[in-house]
């Protein structure tokens, strides 16, 4: 299994920090740095079967990426508003459903954007005392997947591939773009304009891409 990466997220060895370790990382990325009111958003998660065989998601079995703060450091959740999730699962997955079987299937050799996060939602740096380079945040997340033999039976056990995303203090001093969380109408197309306005403010391009 392995990973590409986008943006501010760059493969690394899990063995460059001994924080991957203690959190049994099996694929690890450097996220860049970050200070106080920095933001982390526009998530999204690619799963990429590489073997011979079809492999199934069921999700059930998935947990949701969660942000982990380091070294003192605290990070909140920040959503558009409170009836929406922080994270979704995209359109691409959802045309993979096999109604019969109640799976999601995709083929070997495929990738598809399974998970993203959505719009307006983004990891916040809320306060840190850490000295520049100091690990901070950690984003982990899994994926559990089944194989399907050429007979068509699937695997009992899923093969469960945590990936973690490493995040360190930048340089004291830097002044953040903060955003301005905008004040949304109840209903129609005026929600998502005023959430991308105020996102364009200050927040910054991060995506994280897998592949199982």
């Amino acid at each position: 299994m392995t990973s590409t990466s986008y943006a501010a997220v760059t493969t690394v060895a899990c063995s460059s920090d001994s924080t991957f370790a203690a959190n049994s990382c099996d694929q690890c990325f450097d996220g860049g740095t970050a200070v106080v009111g920095d933001n982390k958003w526009l998530l999204s998660d690619d799963w990429t079967n590489g073997s011979l065989n079809d492999h199934v998601l069921f999700k059930e079995e998935q947990d949701m990426p969660k942000m982990v703060g380091l070294g003192w450091a605290s990070w909140k959740e920040i959503k558009a508003s409170d009836s929406v999730d922080f994270w979704q699962y995209t359109s691409e997955l959802e045309a993979l459903y096999d109604e019969d079987n109640l799976w999601y299937m995709l083929p070997a050799g495929e990738t598809v954007t399974w998970l993203e996060s959505t719009l307006g939602s983004a990891y916040n740096l809320e306060s840190n005392s850490a000295a520049a380079g100091t690990n901070i945040g950690l984003i982990t997340y899994d994926i559990a997947v089944h194989e399907v033999d050429a007979g068509g039976d699937i695997s009992l056990d899923a093969d469960t591939h945590r990936e973690c995303v490493l995040i360190k203090s930048g340089t004291p001093g830097e002044t953040p773009v903060i955003p301005v969380t905008p004040e949304l109408p109840a209903t129609g197309p005026e929600i998502v304009f005023l959430v991308f306005a105020a996102l364009l403010l200050g927040f910054g391009f991060f995506q994280i891409r897998k592949r199982a």
